[in-house]
């Protein structure tokens, strides 16, 4: 063999190495979770499926109370808050469940579980996609009620507990979603079993905001105690999904 060819087997060698090498090597764990969320941004993009559902739902919900209190307009307002928040609860499971079912549908998930990559990862990268979603819903809620209702939504006070509230609301959507992706009465199984697990923080959540959209705004103490509720349920069960989501999805 002559030099020049020696020379080209060894770069083809290298070339083959390096590529080799590069298939092995396992992703950084931010590249990983940055993956799942501009994957579920760009799936969104294209298909709209999420954030039109839930927009829909959310603002046909809106006109309904409206229309419906209509005729005893104090009745609305003092109900306004508890309208927000089951209007936001109900928007982000069909949320939660159509985000996991076009994963299903597409084969996507199996695909991403196949990958080199932390399951926590995946976690995390869904409850900010899902939860980014939900934001978005709720940035057109607020003014939506404020204009129907005659309540301050907008206050900082008010979108920082609804912040607050949507990240743990996510953060256990998604665990029990990929739980019940997988059953038959997913439809059914998701709020049966989600809504009474959110319960303690979703009480805390919309007894700070009735307090902050009142005429007179509250004292710290007269609402530390809820917002501490919902910071603890937020930490609770982002580390549990992070610590518990591979036997989640293994299983």
């Amino acid at each position: 063999m002559t030099t020049s060819e020696e020379i080209q087997v060894g770069d083809r060698e290298t070339e083959v190495t390096a590529g080799d090498r590069s298939l092995s090597e396992k992703p950084s764990y931010f590249s990983a979770m940055w993956a799942i969320i501009w994957k579920d941004l760009t799936m969104e993009r294209h298909t709209r499926q999420i954030l039109s559902v839930m927009l829909f739902f959310s603002l046909t919900t809106v006109v309904v109370y409206n229309f419906a209190l209509f005729g005893n307009l104090g009745a609305a307002r003092e109900a306004a808050t508890g309208f927000l928040w089951i209007t936001i609860l109900l928007a982000g499971t069909l949320g939660l469940n159509r985000s996991l079912m076009s994963e299903q549908e597409n084969q996507s998930l199996d695909a991403v579980l196949i990958a080199p990559i932390d399951r926590s990862a995946i976690y995390l990268g869904k409850v900010i996609s899902v939860t980014a979603f939900t934001l978005l819903v709720e940035a057109i809620l607020v003014p939506v009620f404020t204009a129907f209702f005659n309540k301050p939504f907008w206050r900082p006070q008010v979108l920082f507990i609804l912040i607050l509230g949507t990240i743990g609301y996510v953060a256990a959507g998604v665990i029990v979603t990929s739980m019940t992706v997988q059953t038959r009465t997913r439809g059914v199984l998701l709020p049966v079993l989600l809504l009474p697990l959110t319960l303690p923080a979703v009480l805390a959540a919309a007894q700070v905001t009735a307090a902050f959209v009142s005429p007179v705004l509250p004292e710290w103490s007269e609402v530390q105690f809820a917002i501490a509720l919902v910071v603890a349920y937020d930490v609770f069960m982002v580390t549990a999904g992070f610590l518990t989501y591979h036997y989640v999805v293994e299983e």
